[in-house]
């Protein structure tokens, strides 16, 4: 029988008891699983709704598709922004109507009163611009439902038909609503709209009115909030902590036996999955942060982007004093990641979190 590694035969001992609990300790409201000690799963786990069978938007939703489209053009499969990507701010939330009770159709014509609410926005999020996304016109079987909006009149703003900001793409439509949300130096509470639509075309006496989708509303924000880049971004030793191997045991044996003496980056993926998230958290499915690993060079190359005094410090360990430590093997430079989620609330979250993947390693 074969020797195991004493450091492999560790973190088999460490995954066992893991692994077990894991079995024996169901997913509910008030236990979630525990959670990696990597910042960007710490910063989703405060924004987690927390049960498992908590479901706020059917799959075939027309604001989730409309925000998982927005969501693929701004970023790839692994959740890194696209080159030149648009979207000209870090954060996107959708907030879905309230409608009104009531029969909204008579005749020809559906009048449905919305209302977006605001309440509880976080403070650290500044709204750059708002806009309602609608369906302009809806095909039928027989002619098609031509809709507009209509901004409610209240004592401050009379109603008033609110005008597309350009061309729909793929059918919708956007209106700029931001005067309407922003009132003297802070934000409103709520917006109320109207939904107006009319049946062009020719209508049979059996046919069933076919209410349209609720228009949603967009609020493109700049989350300022600190402490959560300089955490990622903080150059250390890389350490690997007994939560983080459980999720990728496997791997990391592997990576073991063919094991590279080189400082150089290596793959670290955590499924989502397997925390118990892929509920509410659309995309990407898996977060791989990647670290850096292997031995620094004696003579430190000018690829290593090494500091001068990373180079002085390996000069003083060879020739001065073997008690002054080697340059360590650390992450040099990282790039974001763009996370498509379901909030407690029900709205939809774009989100973009800053140097949360390594691309590249230094000594240091």
């Amino acid at each position: 029988m074969a020797l195991l590694h004493p450091f492999t035969s560790l973190l088999l001992l460490l995954a066992v008891p893991l692994s077990r609990a894991a079995r024996q300790s169901p997913l509910s409201p008030s236990a979630p699983p525990a959670v990696p000690a990597l910042p960007l799963l710490q910063a989703l786990q405060a924004r987690a709704p927390g049960s498992r069978g908590w479901q706020a938007e059917p799959a075939g939703g027309q604001p989730l598709r409309y925000m998982l489209n927005l969501y693929r053009r701004a970023a790839d499969r692994e959740g890194r922004p696209r080159h030149g990507r648009s979207l000209g701010t870090n954060t996107i939330r959708l907030i879905r109507t309230s409608p009104q009770g009531g029969q909204p159709w008579a005749g020809r014509w559906y009048v449905q009163p919305l209302t977006y609410r605001l309440e509880g926005q976080p403070e650290a999020e500044h709204l750059l611009r708002a806009t309602v996304v609608y369906l302009p016109s809806l095909p039928l079987a027989r002619g098609r439902l031509l809709c507009a909006l209509e901004l409610s009149a209240t004592s401050d703003t009379p109603g008033a038909l609110l005008s597309p900001v350009a061309r729909p793409r793929r059918g919708w439509a956007e209106v700029d609503v931001t005067p309407y949300l922003v009132s003297g130096n802070g934000s409103v509470g709520s917006l109320a709209l109207q939904h107006i639509c009319v049946h062009a075309g020719r209508m049979g006496g059996h046919d069933a009115p076919v209410a349209p989708s609720h228009p949603f509303l967009l609020l493109y924000l700049n989350d300022t909030q600190a402490g959560l880049a300089s955490l990622a971004a903080e150059p250390h030793r890389h350490r690997r902590d007994t939560g983080t191997l459980a999720h990728d045991l496997p791997g990391y044996l592997r990576e073991q036996e063919g094991e590279k003496s080189d400082c150089s980056l290596r793959p670290f993926p955590v499924s989502f999955a397997q925390l118990g998230w892929d509920h509410w958290i659309i995309a990407p499915h898996r977060y791989n942060p990647r670290y850096c690993k292997g031995a620094c060079p004696r003579l430190l190359r000018h690829d290593y982007h090494a500091p001068n005094h990373a180079v002085v410090q390996s000069f003083v360990h060879q020739l001065v004093d073997a008690n002054v430590p080697w340059p360590s093997c650390v992450p040099y430079r990282y790039s974001p990641i763009s996370v498509l989620m379901i909030e407690r609330d029900g709205s939809i979250l774009y989100k973009e979190y800053e140097n949360m993947i390594a691309e590249s390693c230094t000594c240091r």
